[in-house]
């Protein structure tokens, strides 16, 4: 890789990382990708998917494809505390690196910009809108807060609740009789969480934030709201804990005489389902770079790279950012998200990925081992 080409990379990684962006929202991330790729020769479709900060570059023969999937919005309040700054940097530098050979690839490689990754589910809008309808395989990276390199990991799929419950309002010292109290429910709400959790198997989550408490100390809340995050390793046990979590905020309505309505806060991210020939062809990549990724574990967090998992041969890779653990979506990740460290991991991981891609790209034969492990 050129010398050109690393600052060229290391410029764009810093300065997503400095300028953060939320879901849907990342005008500057993607505008800054896409001049980067037309300044290496490289045309850029954009929007695509009916979204705004999503793109595509493309190189080789028409047809079928290896996508390369950047993400690159931000997490509210806390920036680029899950590295998205280096899935940009490292699938733009695998696609530009793998574009050099494009005059031997048998199909397509494609860079594809993947907004809001972080809430919303932009791979999940890219994939109803037929973006991936043409991919052989899909690759893509993650940075982590551990210490291992990794593949084939399986990730947690994840059902989003926005719940609120609503009562009526009085004077809390004068007239409390008068009142039914809204945040009384979302407390219970959180109660009976706390007390469901006992009985919750060791790969499955239940987390929340009270979104709304009240108006004031002195109004009883005729209106309050929280947000649940509810993950599990299936899809079947997912929609079992949705089952469940219903049952508690109605009774946590019962209890308190208020009105509980639950609303999708976006739709479910499918657990990861990593191709057993992609992990391989990872796992080999890396090993033949003196690395020795782990194979096969569970993350307990969830991505919408889970959906496209679903529907295409994927996978991606782990890498690490620090030295030691540090807590992801944590101020820590989000320095290390932008230290030197990372960074000359990423240099590793576009090799990896470009190398990968490339081999998709030009055997057929592996491509068919591809479509027979699904």
């Amino acid at each position: 890789m050129s010398s050109d080409l690393k600052n060229d990379l290391l410029s764009l990684s810093r300065e997503i990382h400095a300028d953060p962006e939320l879901a849907y929202k990342e005008r500057n991330a993607a505008d800054r990708i896409c001049a980067l790729l037309r300044r290496h020769g490289h045309a850029v479709e954009r929007p695509i998917g009916g979204l705004d900060t999503a793109f595509r570059a493309r190189v080789g023969p028409p047809g079928p494809v290896v996508a390369l999937l950047a993400e690159y919005d931000a997490l509210p309040g806390i920036g680029h505390a899950c590295g998205h700054n280096l899935i940009a940097m490292t699938n733009v530098g695998a696609f530009l690196v793998a574009a050099r050979q494009a005059d031997r690839l048998g199909i397509g490689i494609e860079l594809v910009g993947t907004p809001a990754e972080e809430s919303g589910g932009g791979k999940i809008d890219l994939i109803d809108a037929g973006v991936f309808r043409h991919a052989a395989a899909v690759l893509s990276s993650h940075p982590s807060g551990g210490v291992t390199w990794e593949c084939g990991t399986t990730s947690l799929g994840v059902l989003v609740k926005r719940v609120g419950f609503r009562g009526a309002a009085a004077h809390a010292a004068y007239s409390p009789d008068k009142g039914r109290n809204a945040l009384n429910g979302v407390i219970r709400l959180f109660v009976g969480v706390d007390g469901w959790r006992q009985q919750l198997p060791g790969d499955a989550r239940v987390h929340g934030i009270v979104t709304n408490g009240g108006a004031a100390q002195n109004i009883i809340p005729e209106f309050a709201e929280a947000v649940f995050g509810i993950r599990a390793r299936t899809i079947d046990q997912l929609r079992e804990m949705e089952r469940m979590f219903g049952d508690i905020a109605r009774g946590a309505a019962l209890q308190t005489g208020t009105e509980v309505e639950l609303t999708d806060e976006m739709r479910l991210y499918a657990p990861t389902a990593p191709n057993p020939r992609l992990t391989a062809l990872l796992k080999e990549e890396m090993g033949s770079r003196g690395l020795d990724a782990k194979a096969g574990d569970v993350v307990m967090a969830s991505t919408d790279f889970g959906n496209v998992s679903q529907v295409v041969p994927a996978d991606y890779i782990g890498f690490p950012v620090n030295a030691e653990p540090i807590p992801g979506h944590s101020h820590l990740m989000r320095e290390a998200s932008a230290s030197d460290l990372a960074h000359r991991n990423a240099f590793t991981v576009i090799d990896v990925l470009a190398s990968a891609a490339v081999r998709v790209a030009t055997d057929g034969s592996l491509r068919s081992e591809l479509m027979r492990k699904r």
